[in-house]
């Protein structure tokens, strides 16, 4: 079936076309795939989404972040806040404990220091068992090797030295560890003055965004598809009960001559009124008939009386012929009715005479 005889492109004006749906969706993949050929390779991998275009299941998926995409923005944007403002807590007071392990690079180059290996400025290393942590730059160039003590600590740097750069650490890590942002941060000595204040801190962290907030936005898309799963099964539940012509449903051809399979095949078919609309729509107007011309008109107007909406000619022909069987068993009934009301005349009449004979002889 061709484009152009079904999605109305000879009679729909060219703003309605363009803004059309699945016309811009291949316009895209058309760039789509010039940009694969003329500009990068990477490009062709995009063209395996038209899978989820082509897969009702899979759109459903992405039905179920877009339809309530709303909640899930905001949502999305609650927890940008509180990462915000625990960002800002731990800036202000737990910027110590920022301390992330981290793999460098052989060639890479620490600020202040040239040619570094394996140690740079930034990274940061403790004085001994039990002390704080204090930065150090070691000089030594690619040449020479790094002394084994600095070695050793060379793979620490602080991540919280700017609120900036708490805020990436606090949503990179934080969010995706199942603990929270407690995961990746300095384990605390119990004797540290600060330690109820980083038990709190993760503790809050941990149930409000992890559990609370992510949990809320899960939860959302599960019900969406949850409800998209629904009413597709509740479609293919009507499709398969209901005609969908007429809207009868297939209890009332129990025990009638013809089958609700056949009067969806037979009688209406969907598919030969689709056919019969497309005939109407491409004739000429003035070669139509009497009903042709009819549904035109109701067809223009948006009007779908022309239907036979809860009416089935299988169903008014079973009708008729009950009804006529009916006044066959009222007239049979009525005939014998008759037939004993003339013999008991009869009888009446006899044992009348037999009275009147016996009053006679006395």
């Amino acid at each position: 079936v061709s484009f152009v005889g079904n999605r109305g492109t000879f009679i729909r004006g060219y703003k309605a076309m363009i803004m059309d749906v699945e016309f811009l969706y291949h316009v895209g993949y058309i760039l789509t795939s010039v940009l694969g050929l003329f500009v990068h390779e990477l490009f062709y991998s995009i063209l395996l989404f038209d899978l989820i275009y082509r897969e009702e299941t899979l759109f459903n998926v992405i039905k179920s972040v877009t339809r309530n995409g709303r909640s899930i923005l905001l949502t999305a944007l609650l927890a940008l806040i509180l990462v915000y403002l625990f960002s800002i807590v731990g800036f202000l007071f737990l910027k110590d404990d920022f301390i992330l392990e981290v793999d460098r690079l052989p060639d890479s180059k620490a600020k202040g220091c040239s040619a570094l290996a394996l140690v740079g400025c930034g990274a940061w290393a403790r004085e001994g068992p039990g002390r704080a942590w204090v930065p150090f730059c070691s000089r030594t160039t690619a040449r020479d090797p790094a002394p084994a003590p600095l070695q050793k600590h060379a793979r620490w740097e602080r991540a919280c030295d700017t609120l900036l750069m708490c805020i990436v650490t606090v949503l990179n890590h934080g969010l995706r560890n199942g603990g929270g942002v407690g995961d990746i941060l300095r384990k605390p000595s119990k004797d540290e003055s600060l330690f109820p204040a980083r038990v709190v801190y993760d503790l809050l962290f941990f149930f409000i965004v992890i559990i609370i907030v992510l949990n809320l936005i899960f939860g959302v898309i599960i019900d969406t598809f949850a409800d998209l799963r629904s009413e597709k099964q509740k479609k293919e539940e009507i499709l398969k009960t209901t005609c969908f012509i007429c809207g009868l449903e297939r209890d009332k051809f129990d025990n009638k001559t013809v089958s609700f399979e056949e009067h969806i095949k037979y009688e209406h078919n969907m598919w030969n009124y689709l056919y019969f609309i497309v005939l109407v729509r491409v004739k000429n107007k003035t070669d139509y008939t009497g009903p042709e011309s009819y549904v035109a008109q109701m067809i223009k107007v948006r009007n779908l009386d022309w239907f036979p909406r809860m009416r089935a000619m299988s169903l008014v022909s079973n009708e008729g012929e009950g009804e006529q069987n009916e006044i066959r068993n009222l007239q049979d009934k009525l005939n014998t009715t008759m037939k004993l009301v003339s013999h008991l005349t009869s009888q009446l009449n006899e044992l009348k005479e037999q009275v009147l004979n016996t009053s006679k002889n006395r």
